[in-house]
């Protein structure tokens, strides 16, 4: 399953993303571009923000990174994602 999110790059600019293979300790993140991506960010699980995780980035491509979650997802907080109804295009926040 792919899910929806945003990397916050700054207080007001999102970027959206996808998130696939998650799991307790981090993600695979689809993004159009990895250098956009700072090696720390807050990856917002939700539209409004309220779920979120700090990341550090371990490994890069053209589209794709590879983060690591500072601490693990909680059961509620791994509900909570928004699941990807057309995988291939990327969304924004509401």
């Amino acid at each position: 399953m792919r899910y929806t999110a945003w990397a916050l790059l700054a207080a007001d600019e999102k970027h959206g993303c996808i998130l696939s293979d998650v799991s307790e300790a981090g993600a695979r993140i689809d993004v159009e571009d990895s250098r956009k991506i700072p090696d720390h960010f807050f990856l917002l699980l939700s539209g409004n923000g309220k779920a979120r995780r700090a990341c550090q980035v371990v490994w890069r491509k053209p589209q794709q990174i590879g983060v690591h979650f500072e601490r693990k997802l909680t059961g509620t907080e791994a509900a909570a994602l928004t699941a990807k109804q057309n995988a291939g295009t990327v969304a924004e926040p509401a």
